[in-house]
């Protein structure tokens, strides 16, 4: 089952933008000016362990409670592996940020966990593991981190069970990401959002998705505008982030054809049509956080279809 010659692999999972404006729980897109390094190494005794975790927050070591520890043991369990494995998690997405970090440590840990095997995990099944994970992380099965990390480029989850994909038009623009030096649990987040939604409301979201995915497919980026107004979600998380409207005003005003929460927040996301202007926005939105007394920092990346995938092997 495991490949015999192969004793060490590290995988490199990207951050991820959740949502995209309007596609709560079904977009996503890969980002990879930022990601985890998960490496495994093979154990003769059995057990799954963690070996260390760089990160700038101190995490537990308990493999019950972290997402590349529970995805590899529950591998182990359904192939019936008897190998264990020591598990070192290199941390590149600050904890709560609304880049993907759980899904991120997930993925890179199953990346390098496929590696080993003789016959490789097809996509759709990692990210059934992955899902796992993510409920181990925040309480629920979303795929809109995990899948985007996994396949790269943007990405439609159109169900979670079974899981299924399609894969979007990436289009030519770039992608800031701006982390604000707070932390938003997933699951607070989560929980402020209204379980029911207003008929009206649904119409003009559904109406909203459907021209987005056009926009890409047509690479209409005045279409892409025009379609990303979040008329469900981002009104309820605003408060989440002092000064949130303000810094989208500033990313939007600067040239953005889009901005609004990756994710869960508190990190923003704003798409720019050259390299120039996405600094140019990041700056502005960087000082506009700075006006309410809140420190950043951003990564800028040209979108691209980039996924998971093996650093070393041997």
């Amino acid at each position: 089952m495991l490949k015999e010659n192969l004793n060490s692999v590290t995988a490199f999972a990207p951050a991820t933008c959740a949502n995209v404006s309007i596609g709560f729980d079904i977009l996503g897109f890969s980002f990879d000016g930022a990601g985890d390094f998960v490496t495994l190494k093979k154990r003769v005794d059995g057990k799954i362990i963690i070996d260390n975790i760089e990160c700038e927050e101190k995490l537990p070591l308990d493999p019950n409670k972290n997402t590349a520890s529970v995805v590899i043991q529950k591998l182990c369990e359904d192939l019936n592996i008897q190998n264990g494995f020591s598990i070192s998690i290199k941390k590149g997405i600050a904890l709560g940020s609304g880049m993907g970090g759980s899904a991120a440590s997930a993925v890179a840990a199953l990346t390098a966990f496929n590696a080993f095997l003789k016959k490789p995990l097809s996509l759709q099944e990692l990210s059934n593991y992955a899902l796992l994970g993510e409920e181990a992380a925040c309480g629920q099965k979303h795929a809109d981190n995990i899948v985007p990390c996994l396949y790269g480029g943007i990405t439609l989850i159109q169900s979670t069970d079974p899981i299924h994909v399609v894969e979007l038009p990436v289009p030519n623009l770039h992608c800031v990401l701006i982390h604000p030096y707070l932390k938003v649990e997933t699951k607070h987040a989560r929980g402020v959002l209204c379980t029911s939604v207003p008929l009206k409301e649904c119409i003009k979201q559904s109406a909203n998705t459907a021209s987005f995915i056009a926009a890409l497919y047509q690479a209409n980026n005045a279409l892409l505008k025009k379609s990303a107004q979040d008329f469900i979600i981002e009104p309820q998380r605003a408060h989440l982030v002092p000064g949130f409207y303000e810094v989208k005003k500033a990313a939007l005003d600067s040239g953005a054809l889009v901005s609004s929460f990756s994710g869960s927040g508190p990190t923003l996301f704003a798409l720019a049509e050259t390299k120039e202007m996405a600094l140019t926005i990041a700056e502005n939105m960087q000082n506009t956080f700075l006006a309410h007394e809140i420190k950043t920092e951003f990564w800028i990346s040209k979108m691209n279809s980039k996924n998971a995938f093996v650093v070393e092997a041997h």
